[in-house]
């Protein structure tokens, strides 16, 4: 089970990262979004200085920060300035450092898209609860704050997330639609994923997720809907699917997609329900769009149908 920390406890932020660069002009305008939520702010951890492939430095000097950040216990919440790559390329660094990480106060890490890889190792090895929400650098928030500059690019009608109110409360969404005979019976487990893109980059490695008894979110961007279907003809075919207890689909579509889009990536999403034997639900109110709604990571979910059109889905 994941570690419990107190509601009250998530005051501070430590911005982090390290994927690709982000924009440095961003950086004030992101402190002013989060203080006005009542957060205390600091950008201690924030180290760019470009390297070849984009990434915001080298990848001992980003697994280094990360690291520290980790185990600073001044830390509440680690929230990601923005995704992209090269995330995954740390792991073994995290890995080497696992025992002086399971002996720091537990943190909440914040971000969805390439920051997959960081919450698929806190949630595995350290067992620390994470967020799949916003980026720091993308949100309503931001936008309001920095519109002259055009600095966010998705996520533009998502606010930054309650921290307090979801750690307190949990989440509950109501328009989940099941796909499959399976689903409509409803499911439980333990919530793990992310993008899919990163997910499956795990696979057949040291740090695949072990599925058993939980139910995977799983988002993407960029993929044609044919791409989507290879992807998830590889789900089909992977052994260790088969423990899990549900799949929650979320965007998969363009940002702006044409209704023939739309339909099209949910026709292949259900194309893949009809084969899988277990629950498959769609919610495509997480990912990389206008919305994200925050999911909870490495937290235990009920999905609830009750013969209704749509499902419930909540975490406690």
């Amino acid at each position: 089970m994941p570690v419990s920390v107190k509601a009250s406890d998530y005051n501070n932020i430590s911005l982090v990262s390290v994927s690709t660069a982000y924009s440095e002009q961003s950086v004030d305008y992101i402190k002013q979004s989060f203080e006005k939520k009542g957060y205390q702010v600091s950008d201690k951890y924030l180290d760019q200085v470009v390297s070849d492939l984009g990434y915001v430095n080298t990848e001992k000097s980003r697994a280094n920060l990360l690291i520290e950040a980790l185990k600073d216990n001044d830390n509440d919440i680690l929230w990601f300035v923005r995704g992209g790559g090269g995330a995954i390329n740390l792991l073994p660094y995290l890995k080497q450092a696992i025992p002086e990480l399971k002996n720091s106060k537990p943190k909440l890490i914040v971000g969805f898209s390439d920051v997959t890889a960081i919450h698929q190792f806190v949630n595995e090895y350290l067992d620390w609860p994470s967020l799949h929400a916003v980026v720091a650098g993308h949100n309503q928030d931001l936008k309001r704050l920095s519109a002259k500059l055009d600095l966010v690019k998705t996520n533009e009608c998502e606010s930054i997330p309650d921290i307090r109110k979801i750690m307190k409360t949990g989440v509950s969404y109501k328009n989940v639609l099941p796909l499959n005979q399976e689903s409509k019976k409803g499911t439980s487990g333990e919530s793990i994923g992310g993008n899919l893109t990163l997910v499956s980059s795990t696979f057949a490695t040291d740090y695949q997720l072990d599925f058993k008894g939980k139910i995977l979110f799983i988002e993407d961007v960029g993929l044609s809907y044919r791409q989507l279907d290879r992807s998830l003809h590889q789900l089909l075919y992977m052994g260790s699917l088969k423990h899990v207890n549900g799949i929650v689909f979320g965007q998969f579509y363009p940002k702006n997609p044409l209704d023939s889009e739309r339909l099209i990536y949910k026709k292949t999403i259900e194309n893949f329900a009809k084969q899988f034997y277990k629950p498959v639900y769609y919610f495509p109110f997480f990912g990389h769009g206008y919305i994200n709604k925050p999911i909870l990571l490495n937290s235990h979910y009920n999905i609830k149908c009750d013969g209704e059109e749509f499902c419930t889905l909540s975490s406690h």
